[in-house]
């Protein structure tokens, strides 16, 4: 395998990568909840878990390691955090 086709390969998954995790991000964040079995009995905020998936998303597009950390902390916090109100 040529060095071109391993580049297209990874840049292929990465995007779908960004796009599944965007979609969940958008999907957490206006309808309040989370896909899934084991993510609904794990987090406890979802709109908390949608914006730290936003912000890991954002992360690859601006390849910022910043965001990365600031996105997984969000994301972590999730599910620890109940929501008020």
């Amino acid at each position: 395998m040529a060095f071109g086709e391993l580049l297209t390969l990874c840049l292929l998954a990465l995007a779908v990568l960004g796009m599944t995790g965007a979609g969940l991000g958008i999907y957490a964040l206006i309808c309040n909840r989370v896909p899934g079995r084991l993510f609904s009995k794990t987090v406890r905020n979802p709109r908390l878990w949608g914006t730290g998936m936003l912000f890991m998303v954002s992360s690859l597009a601006f390849v910022s390691w910043t965001l990365l950390i600031i996105g997984l902390g969000i994301t972590v916090t999730s599910h620890a955090v109940k929501p008020t109100g």
